[in-house]
């Protein structure tokens, strides 16, 4: 095998797994010991914002068994007794199918749409598991906290989305229209 084949596959490879990669580390930064009180009150609600992200390139690299083993996952990690598992599998795929059927209204958008996109998302996500987990317990649960992720999460939104977004530098989305190639499968270029 050529270095050129393998490095190809390599890169390949690497570009096939980021998005799921870059989902498992934020799932798993779930458990971090942070020091900063309301920054690890939003830390569950990340994950959600890498799921957003990534569908936004390419959602067919984060398919839907991958988001519900990492749902489940997270809502393993998380989870007290009692606590719903797969709610957040639900809502992962959710807001997958959310974005993969309003690309074109969040694609090539300024980014204050892109991020009024995702505080709709995030609050049908916090709503969603909020209300399974008191439907679930079958208790009062106060809503301030999750009032307090999703606004952390929506202001650590601007921060994190740029990140992500160059992390898929390669992916299609960020080629500037210029460049992106106009010849169909067997012309060639004269």
């Amino acid at each position: 095998m050529r270095a050129d084949g393998l490095l190809a596959m390599l890169d390949r490879w690497g570009r096939n797994a980021l998005p799921g990669a870059a989902l498992l580390f934020f799932v798993l930064l779930t458990l971090a010991p942070l020091r900063a009180p309301y920054l690890s009150g939003a830390l569950p609600l990340l994950p959600a914002l890498v799921v957003f992200q990534f569908s936004l390139a390419t959602p067919e690299r984060l398919p839907g068994p991958l988001l519900l083993v990492m749902g489940i996952l997270l809502d393993l990690l998380l989870g007290g007794p009692g606590a719903p598992v797969g709610v957040s599998a639900l809502g992962f795929v959710l807001i997958r199918a959310a974005v993969v059927n309003n690309r074109r209204y969040l694609v090539g958008v300024p980014f204050l749409f892109q991020w009024s996109g995702f505080c709709l998302l995030a609050l049908g996500f916090v709503v969603l598991i909020w209300l399974f987990t008191a439907l679930w317990t079958w208790t009062a649960i106060d809503p301030r906290p999750a009032i307090m992720q999703y606004a952390v999460v929506i202001a650590l939104y601007p921060l994190l989305a740029p990140l992500l977004a160059r992390v898929r530098a390669r992916d299609p989305l960020n080629v500037p229209d210029e460049s992106r190639g106009t010849a169909r499968p067997g012309e060639t270029t004269s």
